[in-house]
């Protein structure tokens, strides 16, 4: 008599069991793309050399994935095939985290290492006439300045002030020119910091040491960004601007053309 063959279950490939684990855990929404990205492959308990393997992607590029550092890429359209299949593997939401770190990074440029001073002021087309047009308005000017007849120049302001000629020196670092400021940003403890320009692009993110010093572009448009504004002290052309924020809370879009030196009431120490 035959005996009947228990049916024995197919034993499932290595990529169906791959599928079948366990989703990752939620990653905050307030985390920028490339902390997701991290976070998601520790709670995976996947080191990148090993995600590196996976998807055969080089170590190296995946950490600058996860560090937002567009340098350390080989190209746009590299660094978006890279990123597509980092997030499928990691079990995130494709659409989302790629959509995210365009916005969040320089790699909406064609050129992303690329800095500009200020993208509203691009160089437009040639004009020639123009020039001759600017040419002939300061010839003009010229001839007008030597006709009109010059006064006397007045003393110095800071001569007929008198006694409160403090108060006048005091407001002479807000009247520098735009070429000549300088602003710095010294980090007091380990902090991150980021920089954006008008239009949103991240030019600067990184984690700063005690010490470390930053010089952005000061152009108007440009602001600061940090979990703790008490972690970094500003300067202007070397004079002390106060801390970019309250000590423990974050800074939110900082203009940094408003950053001006303290003035000697403020750099006084209170009376005891």
């Amino acid at each position: 008599m035959l005996q009947p063959i228990p049916n024995e279950a197919p034993q499932p490939s290595e990529a169906e069991a791959h599928e079948e684990r366990a989703p990752v855990a939620a990653v905050d929404p307030g985390w920028r793309a490339g902390q997701k990205l991290a976070q998601a492959r520790l709670r995976r308990g996947w080191s990148l050399d090993e995600v590196a393997e996976r998807i055969r992607v080089r170590r190296e590029f995946l950490e600058a994935l996860e560090d937002m550092n567009m340098k350390l890429l080989p190209g746009r359209a590299y660094a978006l095939a890279f990123l597509r299949s980092y997030v499928r593997e990691l079990g995130l939401d494709e659409r989302a985290i790629v959509e995210q770190f365009q916005e969040e990074s320089a790699l909406t440029r064609e050129d992303a290492s690329k800095q500009i001073r200020a993208p509203a002021s691009k160089p437009r087309r040639d004009r020639p006439w123009m020039a001759a047009a600017v040419l002939v308005a300061l010839s003009a000017g010229f001839v007008v300045w030597r006709a009109v007849p010059r006064t006397e120049e007045p003393a110095a302001v800071t001569e007929a002030a008198g006694p409160d000629a403090s108060n006048v020196t005091a407001a002479a670092p807000s009247a520098l020119p735009e070429e000549a400021r300088v602003v710095e940003i010294r980090a007091l403890a380990q902090a991150q910091l980021e920089a954006r320009g008008p239009d949103g692009t991240v030019f600067f993110y990184r984690t700063l040491q005690p010490g470390d010093v930053y010089r952005p572009d000061p152009s108007p448009g440009w602001t600061l960004h940090a979990r703790d504004g008490g972690a970094f002290e500003l300067y202007v052309n070397g004079a002390p601007a106060g801390l970019l924020g309250t000590a423990g809370m974050p800074v939110l879009g900082r203009p940094i053309d408003n950053v001006q030196p303290l003035t000697h009431a403020q750099l006084a120490p209170p009376n005891s």
